[in-house]
């Protein structure tokens, strides 16, 4: 199986193997902080109201990151072959406000900084997904990103809690001081990647475009499904991370616990990577999120470490098979909910937008929710709950949307 998925991957033209491995680069420096950045946050401040707003003020950087700089970009066509570099570069000096004795306006600005880092990587990314990928490529070219997201996902968590051994008992620095060196310097690698991709300097958003993203019948069918993922990321960043950490006492132990079970998601992924396809993207979408639903209402009703396990065994299968799906749809979004004499790039610049707009929403409500239920476990079983409603939201949107046509 191995030998014939690699051989399925040196089939991909050389610019989307170029989009994969910036993919895998950023995902790799994710695995190594995503989770036990939001898990430092908590210890530091013992709080999930503040992991909350924190993550909040993280997706308004992303907007401005991505929204703002692409509005810019369009206005002053600009070529986005640079948004790689200047993403890395903003991404990797977002680390230096985690050093030091850090405040809670220390930690925010970290959130900002990283997030409109990330807008500008997502910016860079999903503008040369759409010109350097086609679509009937794209279903093979999503299942290699998962299939190496889970790689990933089984190598960043056993290397973060080595460098967090290396980092207390070795240099005697704290636990995180190591991870936040290493981490910002792997963006660096994907600079040779560049070379591969063509440049691109957008059209400017015209009026028209912003009219007809709040006029057209399917943009606003759209919305539902904008809010269900949006959603969903804004709930899991929340409860994943603090629900680890209340049950398992330790960033070390975190680190090994998802390793251990990345390994499971990595062979499922490279198994239903060749059966996948254009006509069963929603039906794969329905029951992925379903089951994703189904499993994220258990800790929500009981909080315990043998039924928390029993959650990570189903979504490390079931979250990234939801995934595939849900990337290759949103792409198609950005080309088809546009005007038809325009390209994808206005109606990316405003998807985003919504996007921001349905995150912060989202985690607005939950704020507000923690602000009535109070902290720790119940606020952890609130965030499980808003989860367990955003998967049935995005399949609901997207079913609404395939209805239009």
């Amino acid at each position: 199986m191995v030998k014939k998925t690699i051989a399925r991957f040196q089939t991909l033209r050389a610019p989307v193997r170029a989009m994969v491995y910036l993919h895998w680069l950023y995902s790799f420096v994710g695995a190594l902080t995503g989770v036990f950045v939001h898990i430092y946050i908590y210890q530091l401040f013992d709080s999930v109201l503040v992991n909350a707003i924190a993550q909040a003020v993280y997706f308004f950087g992303v907007v401005i990151g991505f929204s703002g700089v692409g509005a810019l970009a369009g206005l002053y066509r600009v070529d986005l072959k640079r948004g790689y570099l200047w993403a890395f570069i903003v991404l990797a000096g977002s680390f230096g406000f985690l050093f030091g004795d850090v405040s809670r306006i220390d930690a925010f600005t970290f959130m900002l900084a990283n997030g409109f880092g990330l807008g500008l990587y997502w910016l860079t990314l999903h503008t040369f997904e759409l010109t350097e990928t086609k679509n009937d490529e794209r279903d093979m070219y999503s299942s290699f990103l998962s299939a190496g997201d889970q790689v990933i996902d089984l190598v960043g968590p056993a290397l973060a809690a080595l460098t967090f051994i290396i980092s207390r008992d070795i240099l005697h620095t704290g636990s995180y001081t190591l991870l936040f060196i290493i981490a910002p310097f792997c963006y660096l690698l994907g600079i040779p990647f560049l070379r591969h991709l063509r440049s691109y300097r957008p059209a400017p958003v015209e009026f028209d475009d912003v009219r007809h993203f709040f006029r057209d019948k399917k943009n606003r069918v759209s919305q539902l499904y904008f809010f269900g993922p949006s959603a969903n990321y804004a709930s899991a960043k929340i409860a994943v991370p603090i629900a680890v950490i209340l049950l398992l006492g330790t960033e070390t132990r975190v680190g090994v616990f998802n390793a251990v079970f990345a390994v499971v998601s990595m062979v499922v992924i490279l198994f239903f990577s060749g059966m996948r396809h254009g006509g069963n993207r929603l039906s794969f979408l329905f029951w992925t999120s379903s089951a994703g639903a189904l499993m994220s209402t258990l800790p929500a009703l009981i909080f315990t470490l043998p039924v928390y396990i029993l959650y990570s065994l189903g979504m490390v299968v079931l979250k990234p098979l939801q995934r595939v799906s849900a990337h290759v749809i949103d792409l198609e979004t950005m080309e088809t909910l546009g005007r038809k004499e325009r390209d994808f790039y206005p109606t990316m610049i405003l998807r985003d937008v919504a996007l921001g707009t349905w995150r912060i929403t989202s985690i607005g409500v939950l704020v507000l929710f923690i602000g009535i239920v109070g902290e720790g476990e119940v606020a952890v079983r609130a965030s499980f709950i808003f989860l367990a409603l955003s998967f049935a939201l995005q399949y609901i949107g997207a079913r609404a949307m395939y209805r239009i046509g």
